[in-house]
């Protein structure tokens, strides 16, 4: 674990190191490379896993001026992986991070070799007008943190969003309530409800051509299977697979199969001769 600049962020990422393949992990909205952890140290054996917290979340800060688009966060999740020195690397990303997996594709295809999305954001719009002026509130960001951000419903609601539907233990849910309790992650916020604009539309999907897993929860209520249907309609070399009776945060539901579906996709061979505790 370390941080490296990237452009005037300061990025905090972890590494696992070891292995010829490579997997970069994205996280999702209001959360950071936590959500990896579940599964890291498996994947650890056979994968050198990098997962790192966006610009803003975690413990990564964000440049003054840092823009919240998602073609930005594709961008430096693209310089992340040039910095590193890293070439035909697989991609990981869950929720808004599966949106930036393929901003970050598109923008530089030569870097990546297979997408594995789950819960991937799709067909998302940028707030409407109103709500983006609002965002412009001078000093919303201390008011926030100060009188809405610290308030018990903020910690409901932020459960009700990580595990979309389906229940999960306080203890399991409490590092991320804690991890997006901060002002910094307020302001990135409200920063990206600025800056943010549509997510892909169909003609830029059906222009990715990388090979394509997308995995679902069967309950979720934050990126609904719908959005994954739309995905695998769009991008032509995709497959989708659901996991029943799960919400939004697989990889805390069910670890287990989380892998089993991920080592399916990149490497069935080990799959056929490993048995998962």
């Amino acid at each position: 674990m370390g941080f490296m600049n990237i452009a005037g962020s300061l990025i905090y990422y972890e590494d696992t190191r070891d292995g010829d393949e490579v997997l970069v992990c994205i996280h999702g909205f209001i959360s950071s490379s936590i959500c990896w952890h579940p599964i890291l140290t498996h994947l650890s054996k056979r994968f050198r896993v990098i997962a790192f917290d966006l610009p803003g979340f975690g413990k990564t800060l964000a440049s003054p001026g840092y823009k919240f688009t998602l073609k930005n966060l594709g961008v430096t999740t693209n310089q992340i992986v040039e910095q590193m020195g890293l070439r035909d690397v697989h991609l990981v990303g869950h929720s808004l991070g599966g949106q930036i997996a393929l901003q970050a594709v598109k923008n530089n295809p030569s870097h990546y070799q297979k997408l594995f999305l789950i819960a991937a954001s799709a067909r998302r719009k940028r707030p409407p007008w109103l709500a983006r002026l609002f965002c412009y509130f001078p000093y919303l960001d201390e008011a926030a943190y100060r009188f809405y951000f610290q308030d018990e419903l903020v910690n409901i609601g932020i459960s009700k969003v990580l595990a979309g539907g389906v229940g999960l233990e306080q203890e399991v849910l409490q590092p991320y309530i804690d991890t997006c309790k901060r002002i910094e992650v307020v302001q990135a916020v409200l920063k990206l409800g600025k800056d943010r604009e549509d997510d892909m539309y169909e003609e830029d999907l059906q222009k990715i051509t990388n090979e394509t897993y997308l995995l679902w929860g069967r309950e979720d209520q934050v990126v609904k299977i719908t959005e994954g249907e739309f995905l695998h309609n769009n991008l032509k070399n995709s497959t989708l697979a659901i996991i029943e009776h799960c919400g939004h945060l697989p990889m805390e539901e069910y670890p287990t199969t989380v892998l089993h579906h991920l080592y399916s996709f990149f490497q069935p061979n080990y799959l056929n001769v490993t048995k998962f505790n």
